[in-house]
């Protein structure tokens, strides 16, 4: 008789402890609206850049262009890197590549109104004519590196990074715009 007065006790409890409660769902409701919102296809953009060197009086004197596409739901990355390996002698038969052109990428994108807002990080790389020190041609690498959050108009062009070169009285300017894919 003891047992089954036990047993029924136990079972008794077994509804109390089997129903969950909210708190206990909190992470997991999160997590299903996480995945639901990454399920949606939100807006997908192109984002086109123009990126240029400028001589002293403003005029283009070299452009490129570089187009990828990004999605606006999730806070996604888009990136577009062109470029080369260029071989530097460090020492006999030693050698150290690195990496010469372009590299563009947008991180945390999401929608503000008509606008797209997103970090953007750029670099540029290039060789110049290779300087003669104690009779060792020695490589000179120019760069430019910008970083920064950028609130961009849909639909027009925006020149988001702009500097002057070290070396000459140009500049050199990046142009992003977003174009939104239907």
């Amino acid at each position: 008789m003891r047992k089954l007065a036990v047993c029924f006790a136990l079972l008794a409890l077994v509804p109390v402890f089997a129903v969950s409660t909210p708190a206990q769902q909190g992470p997991k409701a999160a997590d299903s609206a996480h995945r639901a919102d990454a399920a949606q296809p939100g807006h997908f953009y192109r984002l086109d850049y123009v990126l240029e060197e400028l001589d002293s009086a403003g005029k283009p004197v070299n452009s490129r262009s570089f187009s990828t596409t990004a999605n606006a739901v999730g806070r996604r990355n888009s990136s577009v890197t062109v470029g080369s390996k260029i071989p530097i002698r460090t020492g006999g038969d030693q050698f150290q590549y690195i990496d010469i052109g372009t590299k563009i990428t947008a991180s945390d994108i999401h929608e503000d109104g008509n606008h797209l807002a997103f970090n953007l990080h750029a670099e540029v790389s290039s060789m110049e004519t290779p300087r003669v020190v104690a009779g060792v041609s020695e490589p000179v690498l120019r760069q430019n590196v910008w970083t920064g959050d950028v609130l961009v108009p849909v639909g027009k062009p925006t020149v988001v990074f702009k500097s002057d070169s070290l070396d000459s009285k140009g500049s050199m300017e990046l142009e992003v715009t977003a174009i939104q894919m239907q």
